[in-house]
């Protein structure tokens, strides 16, 4: 391991080394040689060694942790909900790192949406085992997931944008306000990875103490002193709480299919 860290450090170091600053000057080493024109660092900023941006690092920690979430779930349950837990705090930094450091980039929107999908097919696809009795409504989710969003960032690449999550006129309005508005959109995909994380909580023994004690008991009944108060799974409750924002996303994700299909088509006619 120390190896691979020492092998990757070192290319990294050398990347860097052949990175270019936005005024066209590459870095000649020192401490002038490490700031950019604007007075900050030059990996703060715009610079040809796209890989290496910030927001591309945390998305290559993601992957990282969103494997290793994958490669424990049958076996430490818990360790997979806080490998997993990371991965989904590194997609909200990702983004908020492109947009400060402007270090968006088609490398990046292409690494975050396969990250993102691959993840989501990973879960569904545990589901899937942990209920066998769902499997198919799991695999149908998995290719409406992959579907949507594979036509619409192809078709959103062919009108000219760099991200799936550019807009055009063509859209349904959920759809425009679903990319416009960042509390919406993140509502709805904190709700679907929510509801497919409580599920799979809910499947392990582990976290069947994860309970409280309904509010409602005794009100409407009357109670005896040797009476076990009835418990709430509170897992149970969050997955009850996420289920309007996952159905609103899966709504999106058949209107977005539909508008994706449809630029398709007006591409084929402009190109005829």
């Amino acid at each position: 391991i120390r190896w691979v860290l020492s092998l990757i450090s070192n290319h990294l170091g050398d990347l860097m080394r052949q990175a270019v600053v936005p005024n066209g000057r590459a870095h000649s080493g020192g401490a002038a040689g490490t700031m950019a024109a604007s007075g900050r660092h030059w990996s703060l900023e715009r610079h040809t060694c796209i890989p290496i941006y910030w927001p591309n690092i945390v998305g290559y920690v993601r992957i990282v942790c969103t494997t290793t979430a994958i490669a424990i779930a049958f076996t430490f349950p818990r360790a997979m909900l806080v490998f997993y837990f990371i991965s989904f705090v590194c997609d909200e930094l990702d983004g908020r790192l492109a947009r400060k450091f402007l270090q968006q980039s088609t490398y990046g929107a292409v690494l975050d949406m396969v990250t993102d999908r691959l993840s989501t097919a990973a879960l569904l696809g545990i589901l899937a085992v942990l209920y066998p009795a769902k499997a198919q409504v799991c695999v149908l989710l998995q290719a409406l997931d992959i579907a949507s969003h594979w036509c619409h960032m192809y078709s959103s690449l062919l009108s000219g944008g760099t991200s799936h999550k550019e807009l055009s006129k063509h859209h349904y309005w959920l759809v425009r306000s679903y990319y416009a508005n960042r509390i919406f959109m993140g509502a709805c995909c904190v709700s679907c990875e929510v509801l497919y994380l409580s599920l799979y909580a809910l499947h392990w023994p582990v976290f069947e103490d994860w309970s409280i004690t309904s509010p409602w008991h005794g009100i409407f009944t009357q109670m005896e002193s040797d009476t076990t108060p009835p418990q709430l799974s509170i897992l149970m409750l969050i997955a009850q709480v996420a289920m309007p924002g996952f159905l609103i996303k899966q709504i999106i994700n058949l209107a977005q299919l539909f508008h994706a299909m449809y630029g398709l088509w007006l591409h084929d006619l402009k190109t005829m």
